[in-house]
């Protein structure tokens, strides 16, 4: 299988904590995949060289990167269709690059829908179906839930303030996708502990994200901005989801 298909963990501050490269955005191979069950096909493009270079980052480890885009690693490819990780999708073949690369693939495959996001919703159906049979899978499903939960709290601009403020309702869903990802982070592991201490922010259970961050776990530097203003929001008893202003 493709690797460039396999899901990838998210961690919380990965586009800081990642070797930045200087050169531009270059675009890698589509890849053409079948839709399970259906005639439907999909494209899933890759980038060949990319960099943070103007991304933008939040609390809970979610990042916009205008030169580094990021592609589903689940999708359906209609609404009523199967959800299904695009690594165990059928690869028809692949479309180069460049356009004269790709002028003798079939024409429905350059005509190909991009395979897109979930929404929050079918996050939380793909974990009730049992797609995240592997820790890391499951892991990647419930950081998408809580991202696609914070979507409409996040500034839209600098100095913008949230549409709403976000609450996690008590018996909702996104309320306990967001406890049991808490619960299945490693305090030993720095940014597991931190990513832990956000989503316990943002469930209101202040005290106890204070406690995570109030030791010698975060040695590392460059942490220490997500450190910082995490515990700025837990003093003010904010539990929205902030956005980080980053010397870059």
């Amino acid at each position: 299988m493709n690797p460039r298909l396999l899901p990838r963990l998210p961690v919380l501050a990965a586009g800081l904590l990642a070797s930045v490269a200087a050169w531009a955005t270059t675009p890698g191979p589509t890849t053409v995949i079948q839709c399970p069950g259906s005639e439907e096909i999909r494209s899933v493009p890759s980038i060949g060289s990319g960099n943070t270079f103007g991304a933008i980052f939040w609390t809970d480890g979610f990042m916009v990167a205008p030169m580094l885009p990021r592609f589903p690693a689940i999708t359906r490819c209609t609404a009523d269709g199967p959800i299904f990780w695009v690594s165990s999708a059928k690869v028809l073949g692949s479309l180069a690059p460049w356009r004269d690369g790709a002028a003798s693939a079939p024409p429905s495959w350059r005509r190909a829908a991009t395979v897109r996001e979930l929404t929050g919703d079918e996050f939380l159906q793909a974990i009730d179906q049992g797609l995240g049979d592997t820790p890391d899978k499951l892991s990647h499903l419930r950081h998408r839930a809580w991202w696609a939960a914070n979507l409409t709290h996040r500034p839209r601009s600098e100095g913008a303030a949230p549409v709403a403020a976000s609450d996690f309702a008590p018996g909702s869903a996104a309320r306990a996708n967001l406890e049991a990802l808490a619960a299945a982070q490693d305090e030993s592991n720095p940014e597991q502990r931190l990513t832990k201490a956000e989503a316990l922010r943002e469930l209101g259970r202040f005290d106890e994200a204070g406690q995570l961050l109030d030791s010698g776990h975060f040695k590392d530097s460059r942490l220490q901005p997500w450190v910082t203003l995490i515990q700025e929001r837990i003093r003010l008893r904010d539990a929205r989801v902030a956005r980080l202003k980053l010397e870059r």
